[in-house]
């Protein structure tokens, strides 16, 4: 996990397609609320202006456990985590779907 004293150092200037804010939300709704955009964004075809395949997803969490939960959803659905860190005490997850 990236600590917000490194985040200079180690970010990836990654600009996210799509914005999960889950702050102060308890477990599972962190993965309740990326699920149901997931089913949103396959519903409705949304393609991005760049038109791009693979869409970035930035998930927003205050829940410390949302760390191993978002985590192993991820690998069952088989998304990739592509950056986490942690910013002014929130757990930002860079997904890639």
């Amino acid at each position: 996990m990236i600590m917000a004293t490194e985040i200079a150092q180690n970010t990836l200037n990654l600009t996210p397609d799509f914005t999960v804010d889950a702050c102060n939300q308890p477990c599972p709704m962190p993965i309740l609320m990326l699920k149901r955009l997931i089913k949103t964004i396959e519903k409705n075809k949304i393609s991005t202006e760049s038109g791009k395949i693979k869409q970035l997803i930035l998930i927003k969490a205050t829940d410390p456990n949302s760390q191993q939960d978002l985590a192993h959803f991820c690998q069952i659905q088989q998304l990739k985590i592509v950056q986490q860190m942690i910013v002014d005490d929130e757990f930002h997850y860079y997904i890639e779907k």
